[in-house]
């Protein structure tokens, strides 16, 4: 089960360069913030990150590699807070170690997210009169 308390300021920088590391040179790449945490980005779409708990998520949206990453060590669903995010593993923590195993799943994630259509923004409501 994940660990409920924010990570060490110095945990969650270290998480961020091992992420930008395996991830470096990958296409259409980009980053910013998704719930005030750094997040990776290919086409709009979001594709992995760092949890503030100290953990790395990728974002899978294919059942099977979804199921194939959950059946590995202490892999397990990203929650953020009581809501379960959708197609999202936090990664084994023996990963933050084996950058070739995390790039392997970045990698997947990023090709997976790469090909998704963007969301659509929101229409504004119209005013009441």
């Amino acid at each position: 089960m994940a660990d409920k308390t924010k990570a060490e300021k110095s945990t969650i920088l270290k998480l961020e360069e091992i992420l930008n590391s395996v991830t470096y040179g990958f296409s259409k790449l980009s980053s910013k913030k998704m719930f005030g945490c750094h997040a990776l980005w290919v086409n709009e779409n979001v594709f992995a990150l760092v949890w503030k708990h100290g953990r790395i998520g990728v974002k899978l949206p294919d059942e099977a590699s979804y199921r194939k990453l959950m059946q590995i060590g202490d892999a397990e669903p990203w929650k953020a807070g009581p809501m379960q995010m959708a197609h999202w593993v936090l990664v084994p923590r023996t990963f933050h170690e084996k950058p070739q195993e995390l790039k392997k799943w970045a990698q997947t994630a990023h090709a997976l997210c790469s090909s998704l259509e963007k969301k659509a923004k929101p229409k504004p409501k119209a005013k009441k009169k």
